[in-house]
């Protein structure tokens, strides 16, 4: 596989307070990774970085070997989507119009919405199970139902590199299964890649191809889920106890 996107010495700080020291990693194109570590250990952080959101840092971040100082805000968009945490819309639109703004990096500026388009945001809303509230305006949608919505039309805007930062928080179970195969499926079929900010590890476990650890803004540990997760890790990384069950998953026993 190739590598889509890299982090090399990345260090950033708030005023005087440094909050991520020398990160360096490649992500492989097409691949699921997730970023997982204590509160306050820099993953937001980062992801602001890769987004572009901040971008005065030590070091550099290369999309496909291009510095990603170097691209437009246009060609950005076109790359990169990102869900933040608590990602909500305060203007009342219809769920369908929510979802065909993610078709605005490709669009001219006067260019109408096709039948190609509708047919396409229709086509991810029933994936993501959301059609039902296409007429619907999106302020009157419940924390969960809106998360799935803004998935949709991040998948809209067809980009190379979705962002997810806790993006599934308010999920129910059968919903969050019900996105992550439709994340999947999009990885399979076009090749997307996706970095996900978890603080579900079990999802992080399941449905990821390599996970990334941060702790007090450092990359701890990175690598396939089964390897990563062991009892020295849960104990070192997040302070309990767990009881690990080779390839299935594990238990979180008491905090240690």
């Amino acid at each position: 596989m190739s590598i889509i996107l890299q982090g090399e010495n990345i260090s950033f700080q708030y005023q005087k307070r440094e909050v991520l020291h020398h990160l360096s990693f490649s992500i492989e194109k097409g691949t699921y990774t997730s970023i997982i570590g204590p509160n306050g250990s820099g993953k937001t952080t980062l992801f602001n970085i890769l987004s572009g959101f901040f971008p005065h840092i030590k070091g550099t971040v290369r999309i496909e070997g291009k510095d990603l100082k170097k691209f437009t805000i246009e060609e950005r968009s076109q790359r990169i989507a990102m869900i933040n945490q608590g990602a909500t819309v305060q203007f009342p639109f219809t769920c369908l119009e929510t979802v065909l703004m993610g078709a605005h990096p490709y669009m001219s500026r006067f260019q109408t919405v096709n039948k190609s388009l509708l047919y396409k945001a229709k086509s991810l809303m029933e994936k993501t199970d959301t059609y039902q509230f296409a007429g619907r305006n999106i302020t009157s949608l419940s924390g969960g139902e809106m998360q799935r919505v803004l998935i949709s039309r991040a998948l809209m805007q067809k980009p190379q590199i979705l962002l997810l930062d806790e993006a599934m928080s308010e999920l129910d179970v059968s919903s969050k299964f019900t996105i992550e195969n439709v994340l999947k499926q999009s990885i399979k079929e076009e090749g997307l890649t996706i970095l996900a900010i978890h603080h579900d590890l079990s999802l992080a476990y399941r449905f990821s191809d390599t996970l990334i650890a941060l702790k007090g803004g450092e990359i701890v540990d990175a690598g396939c889920p089964h390897t990563v997760c062991n009892e020295d890790f849960f104990k070192d990384v997040f302070h309990v106890k767990a009881q690990i069950y080779p390839h299935t998953g594990f238990i979180i026993q008491e905090e240690c």
